[in-house]
């Protein structure tokens, strides 16, 4: 699961800022295992027990700034990822405080494995639920080894995300299927929100995506 927010002005990264927000972080129980500043960069990084990354970067030659935090692995429920994602986004404001900030674009993405009951999740979803037959990709010449199916539903009003769909056969285990859910906010208002937004995402994929699923696969 991860967020990124971007914003302006950008964050001002020097030696000061990086251990400033470091020392903020420790401070509100974020925990780490390193941290690096590259040349307009700074990248903390957990490796265990809940491996996680924060990135605070300038976007050049763009007079913008992002924070993006990605759990690789988060633990459910999510609670404890969104919980961080909280302190980490007041870290930010206390390193890099300012009355003028302007959220330019907000983007947040679940990855989920589901499990199905096929031995071929793609055969699965081009046989049983589009309804074709096997034969039908021959044209392409070779095996198909995978694919799935992508949906883009449009912001209907300009507070709410455009959202993206994407379910396709996991290649690495041919009996499971990728999904990838995207809410991106193209005008996301002022302030950052990060529990609204990734409570919304998530009850989405549980309430909408995983039911489209199930109803497929039943």
């Amino acid at each position: 699961m991860g967020i990124s927010f971007i914003a302006s002005p950008p964050p001002i990264i020097d030696k000061q800022s990086y251990l400033e927000f470091q020392r903020s972080l420790i401070s509100r129980g974020i925990e780490f295992t390193t941290a690096t500043n590259p040349e307009h960069h700074i990248q903390v990084v957990r490796e265990a027990p809940t491996p996680l990354q924060v990135s605070v970067r300038v976007l050049v030659p763009a007079p913008l700034g992002q924070l993006l935090v990605v759990a690789s692995h988060p633990a459910r429920p999510l609670d404890a990822f969104v919980e961080e994602v909280e302190e980490i986004v007041e870290a930010h404001k206390d390193t890099w405080p300012t009355a003028q900030r302007q959220l330019i674009k907000c983007d947040a993405t679940l990855r989920d494995l589901y499990e199905t009951e096929n031995e071929r999740a793609f055969e699965e979803l081009w046989e049983r639920w589009l309804g074709q037959s096997r034969d039908s990709l021959a044209i392409l010449g070779e095996p198909v080894l995978g694919g799935g199916l992508r949906f883009v539903m449009p912001a209907m009003r300009l507070d709410e995300p455009q959202i993206e769909v994407k379910i396709e056969s996991y290649l690495r285990d041919s009996s499971k299927f990728f999904i990838e859910t995207q809410f991106s906010w193209p005008q996301p208002g002022e302030d950052l929100e990060p529990r609204e937004r990734l409570t919304k995402l998530n009850r989405y994929v549980e309430e909408k995506v995983l039911a489209f699923i199930k109803e497929r696969s039943s």
